[in-house]
């Protein structure tokens, strides 16, 4: 059973037509009529049958069948008993047809329809207890519950297939919502979006959307389905582009509907262009809108939750991650099984800074020392602010321990150099500790062992680097 009710309506047209048609052969057999003409009578009727099915098969009809079909069913009903019995055959195959053909298929179609009944009287001798000229009102007046009929059919599946788009439409947007709302990736929001505008546009043949970016350079046509493809990467002349332009540079679309999406055509980031070879329905440029409005929505989200997350993660002041974040870094360094080295890193004469040049100057002098740290972490480290004057700075991939002592030196001899300030030129050191990530020691004690270094140094004099694990100081 077919899913969509268009298409269970045509398949219980074409059925029960069909059954109709057969049921046709039992009158077949007009006594005025030779043997051969009779055949010629049921053949017609066969093809008819015959016909109806290829139509539903193919779910179309073709331009042949519109002059063909009154032909057969002029010459079927010719043969029958009574002629006047052929006022189904017209019936029912333009009923089943005006479910597949198109709005100028249907109108050629029509006065056929309208012109085999009379035409089968017309041919057919006189078999009836009354003789019945083609234009008798007998004949005649089965012209109108013709037309009727194919009328009422005809409007009945214009609804049923704009009652069907509209769902499928609908339906269409919202997956594409709930996709976009499970998703935290810009290139994933741009793929949902281009996917499901592709649907919608498949969905309406003639219509084409054009999404275009402005940049400094002018706006800039990104995605163009249903229009040619030399269509993306133009860029307008003007700061948006016009119908007229439009219509000029995609031959055969005359239909155009250029939306900012709230913002002025001449001035927004993102410009929404509904083209079509015919007027393009109010519901469907409306389709387009919402689903743009969704991605815009889905990637101010996604902007949303990072800067969220950045906030969460990282500190106010300095930009540095937290101590939640650098833990969770340092315990996937350690957990990779690599050679990694924690530093803990505190301030000597920050407290002297604030008493002296006030909170501000001291907010000054922490940005910049979260600098220095920051450039020191480089691309394989990690650089984080504890809170107040306590740093961190987790270094991985060095070839020896040489080195994140060499480093260690020359960061704490960084931070000892002046820092010139809004208040003044202000000069503090730093106590270093040291601790190596070692088998067994996980990222909680990793931590505390920089610790209880740092504060070794602290209490060797300050300024300068302590290992964990070494009495020896290394001076700076």
């Amino acid at each position: 059973m077919p899913a969509g009710t268009v298409d269970r309506a045509r398949l219980a047209a074409a059925g029960i037509g069909g059954l109709a048609m057969i049921m046709q052969l039992g009158q077949v057999g007009n006594a005025m009529r030779s043997v051969a003409f009779g055949r010629l009578a049921a053949a017609a009727l066969i093809t008819l049958v015959a016909l109806v099915v290829l139509i539903h098969r193919r779910g179309r009809t073709s331009w042949w069948s519109v002059p063909v079909i009154p032909v057969l069913v002029t010459v079927a009903a010719a043969g029958l008993k009574d002629p006047l019995a052929g006022t189904a055959l017209a019936v029912t195959s333009l009923i089943v047809c005006s479910l597949y053909d198109t709005n100028r298929r249907w109108l050629a179609r029509l006065p056929g329809a309208v012109a085999a009944m009379p035409a089968a009287v017309a041919i057919s001798p006189d078999v009836v207890s009354q003789a019945t000229s083609w234009h008798s009102p007998s004949v005649l007046g089965l012209i109108p519950q013709i037309i009727l009929m194919g009328v009422l059919t005809r409007a009945f599946y214009v609804g049923l297939r704009r009652q069907e788009r509209t769902a499928v439409r609908d339906a269409t947007l919202a997956r594409a919502g709930r996709e976009l709302l499970a998703v935290t990736d810009d290139a994933q929001i741009r793929e949902i979006g281009e996917r499901t505008a592709g649907e919608l546009v498949r969905m309406h043949p003639g219509v084409a959307l054009l999404i275009a970016y402005r940049d400094a350079d002018g706006l800039t046509v990104s995605f163009a389905p249903g229009a040619p493809a030399e269509l993306t990467g133009w860029r307008p002349a003007g700061p948006a582009p016009t119908p007229e332009e439009l219509s000029a540079l995609v031959a055969g679309f005359r239909d155009w509907h250029v939306d900012g999406l709230g913002g002025e055509p001449e001035t927004t980031p993102v410009l929404m262009v509904v083209g079509g070879r015919r007027p393009v329905p109010i519901e469907v440029v409306d389709a387009f809108r919402s689903l743009s409005y969704q991605v815009m929505l889905a990637g101010e989200a996604v902007q949303a939750r990072v800067e969220l997350d950045y906030r969460a993660h990282h500190d106010h002041l300095t930009g540095l991650p937290t101590r939640a974040k650098f833990l969770r870094a340092a315990g996937a360094a350690v957990a990779g099984g690599g050679p990694v080295a924690l530093l803990n890193i505190d301030l000597d004469g920050f407290k002297r800074v604030n008493d002296e040049h006030g909170h501000a100057a001291g907010d000054e002098l922490l940005v910049a020392i979260a600098g220095r740290i920051a450039a020191a972490a480089g691309r394989q480290g990690v650089a984080a602010r504890f809170g107040g004057d306590e740093f961190a700075l987790l270094l991985t991939g060095f070839d020896d321990v040489d080195a994140v002592l060499r480093q260690a030196r020359e960061l704490c001899a960084d931070l000892g150099v002046p820092v010139g300030l809004a208040a003044g030129t202000v000069r503090v050191g730093a106590s270093v500790g040291v601790a190596l990530a070692e088998p067994g020691v996980s990222v909680t004690d990793l931590l505390r062992h920089a610790d209880l270094a740092m504060y070794a140094a602290k209490a060797g004099g300050k300024n300068r680097v302590v290992r964990y694990g070494v009495t020896e100081t290394i001076a700076v």
